[in-house]
């Protein structure tokens, strides 16, 4: 099917030209006053077809291609504009775009042409661990269901066949020792009774700074996944008191980001001489603490905000907010 009269051209610039990209994309802007076409050129393309690709982006709607052709580029351009439409936050934007930058070897290659090879390649010379490798690959294979969802031929999953060495165990967070949650204790002012409140509720990073209903013995807040937003967590006698001093002095709206209170926190951290920390350990000592002290998993995954298969509907009665408080007083 032709184009619409206006729509735009794609002309080579010289047959004989070692250009490395030697197709001119040009748009109609005007007409000259002795009826000649005015245009302007948008950029310039490798090959004819990805020419087409960007006089597509250009005008933004359905356009005459195979789309047996259509580059990694394009191919993320399209499927990124579609996450950012399912409001994704502004670090899943930014991790996005960095894994992006790992595929510049394939970028101009006609995504259905992408071997096996090419992103074990990619993979491989990634600079970057393993865990970070299966996200690496992950990006592919949720652009190849993006494809598959549009009707974009992009031939078979070649992503199951690529090799990812197995995961070594994580160092990039690890729990408070004993001797450091005693030091905490023995130590208290207002910035380390946030971190107590941290270590015994479980909190993700930011967590403190999104509650939005307090009681007695809880309170609700969460953020990042379905499973998190709205949850109750329950208060550890150890620190109902200590949380509810902290309201009253307004200690939790004294920080703006997770980043503030991380600096502050590892102030504290270095005058005690305990290890480098983050506030995420908080929450992976919460997690050990409840694991050590042998509480009901399903409730840890609950205060936590993880997502449990088997819940298809999480409603928070009396009860259940009774169990969480059971469970979480086993530290």
């Amino acid at each position: 099917m032709k184009n619409p009269n206006g729509y735009g051209t794609v002309s080579i610039i010289d047959r004989k030209s070692k250009r490395r990209k030697p197709y001119r994309v040009q748009v109609f802007v005007d007409w000259t006053d002795e009826g000649k076409p005015i245009k302007k050129t948008i950029g310039y393309a490798r090959t004819r077809t990805e020419g087409k690709q960007m006089l597509a982006k250009y005008h933004d709607e359905p356009f005459d291609l195979d789309m047996n052709n259509v580059t990694f580029e394009y191919l993320f351009d399209k499927w990124y504009e579609y996450k950012k439409n399912t409001r994704i936050g502004d670090s899943a934007k930014k991790k996005y775009i960095y894994i992006r930058k790992k595929y510049e070897s394939v970028e101009n290659k006609a995504f259905i042409d992408i071997t096996r090879s090419d992103l074990q390649k990619v993979v491989d010379e990634s600079g970057v661990n393993a865990e970070y490798q299966s996200k690496i690959l992950n990006l592919y294979k949720q652009m190849y269901r993006f494809a598959k969802g549009n009707n974009i031929k992009v031939g078979n999953d070649v992503s199951m066949f690529v090799n990812i060495p197995e995961r070594e165990e994580s160092t990039l967070h690890k729990p408070f020792s004993d001797d450091e949650i005693n030091l905490l204790w023995a130590n208290r002012n207002d910035t380390i009774d946030l971190v107590l409140i941290d270590v015994y509720t479980g909190l993700r990073p930011g967590e403190l700074l999104k509650i939005n209903e307090i009681h007695d013995d809880y309170f609700i807040t969460g953020s990042k996944t379905d499973a998190g937003k709205d949850r109750v967590v329950p208060l550890n006698y150890k620190i109902k008191g200590i949380f509810h001093k902290a309201v009253e002095k307004g200690l939790l709206n004294k920080y703006k980001t997770s980043d503030n209170i991380y600096q502050s926190w590892k102030k504290e951290f270095e005058k005690l001489g305990i290890g480098s920390h983050s506030p995420y350990d908080c929450r992976h000592t919460f997690a050990t603490l409840m694991d050590r002290a042998r509480a009901n998993e399903q409730i840890v995954k609950l205060i936590m905000g993880h997502r449990i298969e088997d819940l298809t509907k999480r409603v928070y009665t009396h009860k259940l907010i009774e169990e969480l408080i059971v469970e979480v007083n086993k530290i």
